[in-house]
């Protein structure tokens, strides 16, 4: 490839230059990433001496002999929102109400954490330095353990599950919304700020009509991501279908487990494949 640059007499870029095979830097890289993952393994000490396959063999033929009788009220204390699919529909949800939330508190948040927009003055300034640092501390606690807080603080249910799911898609989606103001051309900004107007009306006429799809568009995705993570949370008590999972594995009932599992994959393949036809007709 260097010597189309040469016979060109063009200059060789510097990435040419070096080979790949001579080039110490990469070569380093590549025994340094060897030698982390060695020490992980060291460390890690992977033990399959205790696997049983022919038991694994068994579970596995279980979860595909589904049982149905979780599809129907077991008592006539039951309602259909004890049943499997009940907690699906409630799943979803889950994901759709903590995704609301999130929405109401992330968008305004956005704004204060944009650097273009808040730039220009020491105390503005200040409070973008502080909403993003919120937005990263926030991003840094993984949902499942925000979950668990709010469910001692809440108790077991959807009440933990959608404001622990809801209070870490502040953090994402604060950082997303915030990124794309910052990402709109500069130049409506420039010409509406030149006429004097003030902040609220610079938002207003020149941010706004730039941030509209790439908001629709970071919404669906989490929406997806939110609907997709929710029936984990019922492990940790955030309600919905989590929780029916939980309690059939723990039962060694896997037929049933086995079950929850194909409506889990079905819901997310579904929501997966509307929010990317959704996000093709809007955007």
């Amino acid at each position: 490839m260097a010597e189309y640059f040469v016979a060109r007499g063009l200059p060789v870029p510097r990435e040419l230059e070096r080979s790949p095979l001579t080039d110490w830097r990469r070569l380093s890289m590549i025994a340094g990433a060897i030698l982390v993952f060695y020490v992980g393994l060291r460390i890690t000490d992977p033990d399959l001496s205790r696997a049983n396959p022919a038991y694994a063999a068994s579970v596995v033929a279980q979860l595909f002999q589904w049982d149905t009788s979780i599809l129907t009220p077991q008592n006539e204390f039951e309602t259909f929102w004890d049943t499997a699919e009940g907690q699906m529909i409630a799943t979803i949800f889950l994901g759709i109400v903590a995704t609301g939330f999130s929405i109401l508190v992330a968008i305004p948040l956005s704004f204060l954490g944009a650097r273009n927009i808040m730039s220009g003055h020491p105390i503005t300034s200040g409070i973008y330095v502080a909403v993003r640092f919120v937005f990263t501390v926030i991003r840094s606690i993984d949902v499942l353990i925000v979950v668990i807080v709010c469910g001692v603080a809440l108790g077991i249910g959807t009440a933990a599950g959608v404001i622990g799911l809801a209070f870490h898609n502040v953090g994402v989606l604060g950082k997303l919304y915030s990124e794309a103001i910052e990402g709109i051309d500069a130049g409506p900004l420039e010409a509406i700020t030149t006429t004097g107007a003030n902040r609220l009306q610079v938002v207003w006429t020149a941010v706004l009509p730039q941030i509209v799809n790439p908001y629709i568009s970071f919404t669906i995705y989490r929406l997806d991501a939110n609907v997709r993570l929710a029936p984990i949370l019922g492990y940790v008590g955030g309600g919905g279908i989590g929780i029916l999972l939980f309690q059939s594995i723990q039962l060694l009932n896997y037929h049933a487990a086995g079950l929850i599992i194909f409506m889990i994959v079905v819901t997310v393949a579904a929501m997966d494949f509307a929010s990317a036809q959704i996000r093709r007709r809007l955007i």
